[in-house]
């Protein structure tokens, strides 16, 4: 795939397939992260979509001042953060999980009820310090751009991911197991 500065420039030059190919590019990694941040498979998905229309609505006004995968997830992050804002339905409830037809082994159960232990205590910490951790643990990004994605200092990302993954090792080990982040 080309640079996403190339294909921005396609695309302000009124090639509209370059805009798809970074869409292409990104949409499993903010679909991901929009899903971690709902725990709801449909609101993640309009999400996303809305995601990319707001990236595309405005990628004239992208300055190129960090990289256009960092600037996707400050949309991200904002949208996700407005959406909890008007809904807090995520914050309180998590899906249940779907009961399988096949039979599960007992290591297969303790992890999956580690999973939505885990999954439980995200939705359970303050945003700043979820969004945090889905964005350097889930989506692997660095901390300088993480902290471009949050719109805060790098210092605030690590106080938010350590805070967060302390809380989330107090949820896990309440309930019995050993957690590793």
């Amino acid at each position: 795939m080309e640079d996403d500065k190339h294909l921005i420039k396609r695309y302000l030059n009124g090639d509209d397939g370059a805009v798809e190919e970074l869409v292409e590019k990104y949409q499993k990694h903010i679909y991901a992260f929009v899903y971690r941040m709902t725990n709801d498979i449909e609101e993640a998905k309009d999400l996303t979509q809305e995601v990319f229309i707001r990236a595309v609505n405005g990628i004239s006004g992208f300055r190129k001042e960090s990289s256009f995968k960092t600037w996707l997830y400050r949309i991200a992050v904002n949208t996700s953060i407005n959406h909890a804002r008007r809904d807090r339905r995520y914050e309180s409830g998590i899906e249940e999980s779907v009961v399988e037809d096949r039979a599960e082994t007992l290591s297969d159960m303790i992890e999956r009820e580690k999973k939505d232990l885990v999954r439980e205590g995200l939705a359970r910490l303050p945003e700043r310090q979820r969004i945090a951790i889905v964005l350097r643990a889930y989506e692997g990004l660095s901390c300088r751009e993480t902290a471009l994605a949050m719109g805060c200092s790098e210092g605030a990302v690590k106080a938010h991911y350590h805070n967060g993954v302390k809380r989330l090792r107090e949820i896990v080990t309440e309930a019995g197991y050993e957690f590793r982040p």
